[in-house]
């Protein structure tokens, strides 16, 4: 039995096969002039040939995020806390409460046994994703890879509190022009970024184990600071952008086991 997860992000698309209850592969690739149907086909398609297996086996794909019903040949269409919830207890499994730093929005799930509990979002404002970041590492002139490390050589304390991306830009390029260090910025730039995800985490009254996933679980100094806040280290999976889609395989397998029981 093999079965197909398919995250279809605002700005990625991720496939993840399972089988046998173990992980196939993994495929991630950003939209480009193809429509979402078409991205997602060949998105299943790298999956299938990095697995080395034929395309026939596939039997359920089931499809999570933002634009999953973009996808035609998906079986079943799957919320994105529930597919997160499960695929990150599938990996770690002592995880009781996640954050989903995506490229737009911030979600903060507590969860047992992979069952979400409840559910805390920040979607209003890009202050709490991806994109911030992206702004951020574009003033800076430094890729978002080099970012995370460079906040870690920081040596002042920078208070970046602004709650919208504007405002934000707006406290950077001042902060440039007084001559401040691009490290101290980044470092002052995560914390404001942790500030706003730490109420998140009361409202659904986290509770350790804490995984992070998501673009930003791989960003070295948001990690950092994330931790500092929360007072507790986190849990980081070693493929954080693949955990939905690993998650809708994951209900895809067992959405095909109950009907073959019935």
């Amino acid at each position: 039995m093999i079965t197909g997860g398919i995250d279809a992000g605002s700005e990625y698309l991720k496939v993840a096969l399972l089988g046998d209850n173990k992980i196939l592969s993994y495929s991630s690739l950003p939209y480009g002039r193809e429509s979402i149907s078409v991205t997602a086909q060949t998105g299943l398609n790298d999956a299938i040939y990095k697995a080395g297996i034929p395309q026939s086996p596939i039997d359920y794909v089931a499809a999570t995020g933002s634009n999953r019903e973009a996808v035609p040949f998906a079986q079943g269409y799957i919320s994105e806390p529930t597919c997160c919830a499960r695929g990150a207890v599938w990996l770690l499994p002592s995880t009781r409460t996640v954050i989903d730093l995506g490229s737009d929005k911030c979600t903060v799930l507590k969860c047992s046994n992979g069952s979400v509990l409840r559910i805390a979002r920040n979607d209003k404002c890009a202050a709490g994703t991806g994109r911030y970041l992206n702004v951020i590492s574009k003033l800076l002139q430094v890729t978002e890879e080099e970012a995370g490390q460079l906040s870690l050589q920081s040596h002042e304390v920078l208070n970046i509190e602004a709650t919208c991306t504007v405002f934000v830009e707006s406290e950077i390029i001042s902060l440039i022009h007084q001559g401040k260090a691009r490290e101290d910025i980044l470092r002052g730039a995560f914390k404001g970024l942790a500030h706003r995800i730490y109420p998140l985490l009361l409202k659904v009254a986290f509770e350790r184990e804490i995984t992070l996933v998501g673009g930003m679980a791989k960003n070295v100094g948001v990690i950092k600071v994330l931790e500092e806040q929360i007072g507790h280290s986190l849990l980081i999976p070693e493929e954080p952008i693949m955990v939905g889609a690993l998650g809708a395989a994951i209900i895809a397998r067992e959405s095909l086991k109950g009907a073959s029981s019935s």
